[in-house]
């Protein structure tokens, strides 16, 4: 019996320094965050931007696709926020479908797109990581390092949580009353 209780208690603790050890790695590469390197885009109104100009304001990068069920059901979220938020917080809808510049032009006014939408453009594809699919949504943090990946529809909630940390931003919008959303993701 006391051989069975040791050999438990030598698992016990076995697992435990392994699970910590596991903790403290996973802590240390959460604090190492990714800048993102700077790149050069154009609109789709064939307007010039670098990444750069955004830097002191949270970027949502959000990669999407005309043809994507998910990706047109998280436009009112994305459009809530960046109208909320738009003195802390830019959006960027870097269209991933390959459409045609005049379909696009037409999918955006039809759908009441607020934010600036990117063309498919080889500058933007891979610019802040992989895709594995869309919707892909990065949040970038004012320093201009990605905060978070986000794969999947995302919702307003979820956006604004990478915003609660940064009590400016929170300060911005706390007269403003929410921006009606259309949507079950807001």
């Amino acid at each position: 019996m006391k051989l069975i209780t040791r050999a438990i208690a030598l698992a016990v603790l076995m697992f435990a320094s392994v699970n910590a050890g596991a903790v403290e790695k996973a802590k240390a590469v959460a604090d190492k965050l990714t800048p993102v390197e700077n790149f050069a885009f154009k609109d789709i109104d064939g307007k010039s931007h670098k990444f750069s100009d955004y830097k002191g304001k949270w970027v949502v990068v959000n990669y999407w696709a005309t043809y994507c069920g998910p990706c047109i059901t998280e436009l009112p979220a994305l459009n809530s926020v960046a109208k909320r938020f738009k003195d802390k917080l830019v959006v960027l809808g870097m269209e991933a479908g390959e459409t045609p510049a005049a379909e696009l032009k037409e999918f955006v006014a039809q759908k009441k797109i607020t934010y600036p939408v990117i063309p498919t453009q080889d500058s933007t594809m891979f610019a802040l990581g992989l895709l594995y699919g869309v919707p892909t949504t990065f949040v970038v943090n004012p320093e201009g390092e990605i905060a978070g990946t986000h794969m999947g529809a995302v919702t307003a909630s979820v956006l604004q949580n990478y915003l609660r940390a940064d009590k400016s931003a929170q300060a911005s919008a706390k007269d403003k009353k929410d921006v009606p959303c259309e949507s079950d993701v807001c």
